[in-house]
């Protein structure tokens, strides 16, 4: 159980750094409580709730349904964009988790 959480936090970690590649404040959440695992302020001024998804194999999955709903509604409140990250082996895609449309940081 542990490794995984660390494995899912060093991903968490992976996105940041990837985020912050592209010019973005990055903040990590502390533990994984909260709706989102990552905040991404950007110069432009837009904002990203970003939940990270990995995995060692295959295609990482999807936010439950609870989770996703979580993260719509904290972005929503906080005036920003909720985004899903996919991690898989080390290649990072983010998708709205609102309209499952693609996007770039």
């Amino acid at each position: 159980m542990t490794n995984q959480y660390k494995y899912g936090r060093e991903k968490e970690k992976l996105v940041a750094r990837r985020l912050r590649g592209k010019g973005a404040k990055v903040k990590l959440s502390i533990g994984s409580r909260g709706a989102a695992d990552l905040i991404a302020e950007f110069p432009s001024g837009k904002k990203w709730h970003v939940q990270v998804k990995a995995t060692r194999k295959g295609k990482p999955a999807s936010p439950s349904p609870k989770d996703a709903g979580r993260l719509k509604s904290s972005a929503s409140k906080n005036k920003a964009t909720a985004v899903i990250a996919k991690v898989s082996r080390n290649e990072v895609s983010y998708s709205s988790a609102r309209i499952k449309r693609r996007l770039e940081p």
